[in-house]
């Protein structure tokens, strides 16, 4: 019987409830983790519960808007309540609007980087006691953290500024053995932002062979593809890999003289 990477440990997943934090929550469960989830879509939220505890996982969700400082603190005081700590704590909750950056309102770039840049340094600030020593932290970037697509200006800014602060964390929390990565998926199928992209293209189909076409694996992620990439950040196999952006992209962001 293989074992199970994650056996015994407590992770908390934000954005829980989208294509990427469901099949993170999945994968987690199936290598034996202890979970507490974070989303803001309740009835999503219900099926994916229901599900894991079908399977026999150990489960609680807590629904609620990421932006919120209370809703943050509640998310620790529930994972403080349950297990008193926490050894993989994944930051995936993430927005976008795609527009040009004149064309994005002042509500719209306040999500954006409330969602994607101030909503991770408050999971850490109000998560850091419960952080478990030699704990592993997952934050989702982007491909768009190093490079610029049509109508993400504002999104690619934000997710930019994640590359400090993973860099920041892992220097600030090593001392304790606390690793701190990033996630940098390219374009990835199924439910999740770039398919929302590919479908409100004015044409998704040649949007669709146009993003396979520039990629060199010749297809798209998957939300395995992601979650896979997540065990592997919070198991021991990358017991000494931090301050890193895993870029996982199929080749998409390789610099080529076309």
């Amino acid at each position: 019987m293989a074992v199970k990477e994650l056996a015994g440990r407590v992770a908390v997943i934000t954005g829980a409830t989208g294509g990427i934090g469901a099949a993170i929550a999945r994968r987690f469960a199936e290598e034996g983790a202890k979970l507490v989830l974070a989303g803001r879509n309740q009835k999503r939220a219900a099926t994916l519960m229901e599900s894991l505890r079908t399977d026999g996982a150990a489960v609680d969700f807590v629904i609620g808007d990421i932006r919120s400082n209370a809703f943050i603190e509640g998310l620790s005081e529930t994972v403080r309540r349950t297990h008193g700590h926490v050894d993989a704590l994944v930051l995936n909750a993430g927005a976008i609007t795609f527009a040009l950056a004149c064309d994005i309102t002042p509500d719209q770039f306040d999500e954006m980087m409330d969602v994607n840049v101030r909503a991770p340094w408050l999971c850490v600030r109000a998560l850091y006691s419960l952080l478990a020593d030699r704990a592993s932290i997952v934050v989702t970037s982007s491909v768009s953290a190093s490079t610029h697509f049509p109508g993400e200006t504002v999104y690619c800014m934000s997710k930019a500024a994640l590359t400090p602060f993973v860099h920041g964390l892992a220097v600030e929390l090593g001392e304790r053995g606390i690793r701190v990565n990033a996630l940098c998926p390219g374009v990835i199928g199924g439910e999740g932002m770039s398919q929302d992209a590919i479908n409100a293209s004015s044409d998704p189909r040649t949007e669709l062979a146009a993003n396979i076409a520039n990629t060199p694996l010749r297809r798209l992620g998957s939300l395995e593809d992601i979650a896979d990439a997540t065990v592997f950040l919070a198991s021991d196999r990358s017991a000494f890999i931090t301050g890193t952006n895993l870029v996982i992209d199929g080749g998409l962001t390789i610099p080529r003289i076309s």
